[in-house]
């Protein structure tokens, strides 16, 4: 008899879960408080990357995680839809402090064979012949790196799973949880229903701390606006900008001291820096001022985009479990709900979907899942 399994968040997680679940024959349905890739899988810069990443078995994870999106990107037909764009990341310094620190990074990863390799500013130049490196002192190249189009990846995995059986359910707000893995949702005109299965998994990232509070479980993620008098504060702010279409774009993954960029699904630019998103709160108009501002510094490090515009900007809340690393694993050990949230969503989705659906079936926890479970907050 098929496992019958409820995904509750339509994201690059549960949108990943759902299409590996069916693969091994679950019974999969999907629902999501709106639609798919609508919540922070909407809000983010999208880079794939396992080059920053502490400590040494969140690193190891990642780097798991970049290459299932290498093997699944092999395995897709020459020619068919695709959605991680496998560029390179290219990281460039202005201060000799910088580039010191980009060199000693370098060798770091490389000694553990990471492919990373220190650039002078003519091979900068040869790569992206439109930057201006006037200021530059040299960079560095992760060749492996690259984003997601996360709109494609949502809809191309969810279309697969639907197809082989899945079910999706959007505008479907979880307002109860239960340990069974029972849950009650309010649709959008109000209407209540149930949904049962042998196992419920939760990806709706910030949305799977208010879910489990109605089960009276506490889950050890940041939450949006933070707790008063708890001492935990809110989770960081993700502003994410795109140009319209442009003629000369960028080829890679860039960053530069106090800009990211990379290039977007509409032809133009996607650009952002985490530290300038997270001065002020989604309320406080000023927030507004940041896109402007990471647009003229996009400007001075491509001269091109000289008369770009902003054609779009998404705010999300950061996924934020309270020690900084991934949360994958049982609510408790009777439980049949599992819950998993993560500030690296779109690196770890497609291995985080083939080791959590070989979990969910067999039972068998993958060794690199074995740091991540809630047991580690139980002090």
């Amino acid at each position: 008899m098929k496992p019958t399994v409820l995904i509750v968040g339509a994201g690059v997680i549960g949108c990943s879960l759902a299409y590996q679940l069916t693969l091994r024959g679950a019974a999969v349905t999907v629902i999501d408080a709106a639609e798919l890739s609508s919540g922070t899988s909407s809000a983010t810069f999208a880079w794939v990357n396992a080059n920053d990443k502490a400590p040494a078995e969140y690193q190891r994870l990642n780097v798991l995680g970049l290459r299932a999106h290498e093997r699944a990107r092999t395995a897709r037909a020459l020619g068919a839809a695709d959605w991680f764009h496998q560029t390179g990341n290219l990281h460039v310094a202005a201060t000799d402090a910088e580039m010191d620190a980009l060199e000693e990074k370098v060798g770091r990863l490389t000694s553990t064979g990471y492919d990373a390799t220190v650039l002078t500013r003519a091979e900068i130049e040869e790569l992206e012949p439109s930057i201006d490196s006037a200021g530059l002192k040299g960079g560095a190249l992760y060749p492996k790196e690259g984003w997601i189009d996360t709109i494609a990846m949502c809809a191309g995995l969810l279309q697969k799973a639907c197809a082989s059986g899945a079910v999706f359910l959007p505008y479907q707000r979880v307002t109860e949880l239960r340990p069974t893995g029972q849950v009650t949702v309010t649709s959008a005109d109000g209407t209540t229903r149930h949904y049962a299965a042998d196992v419920t998994v939760l990806a709706a990232g910030n949305g799977n701390r208010p879910i489990l509070r109605t089960m009276d479980v506490d889950f050890p993620t940041r939450p949006s606006t933070g707790d008063e008098g708890t001492g935990v504060g809110p989770s960081a702010v993700g502003l994410i900008a795109t140009t319209g279409p442009v003629e000369t774009g960028i080829g890679h993954v860039v960053h530069a001291p106090g800009i990211s960029l990379r290039p977007a699904r509409n032809g133009g630019v996607t650009f952002t820096d985490s530290p300038t998103g997270a001065l002020w709160k989604p309320d406080d108009p000023r927030i507004w001022t940041v896109p402007g501002l990471l647009l003229d510094r996009a400007r001075m490090l491509y001269p091109a985009l000289r008369n770009a515009t902003t054609e779009t900007v998404t705010l999300g809340t950061r996924v934020l479990p309270n020690d900084g690393v991934t949360i994958s694993g049982w609510i408790t050990e009777k439980s049949s709900v599992y819950a998993i949230a993560t500030h690296s969503g779109v690196t770890l989705a497609a291995h985080l979907a083939e080791v959590v659906s070989e979990e969910v079936i067999t039972g068998e926890r993958h060794e690199s899942l074995r740091p991540f479970g809630l047991t580690r907050f139980a002090s």
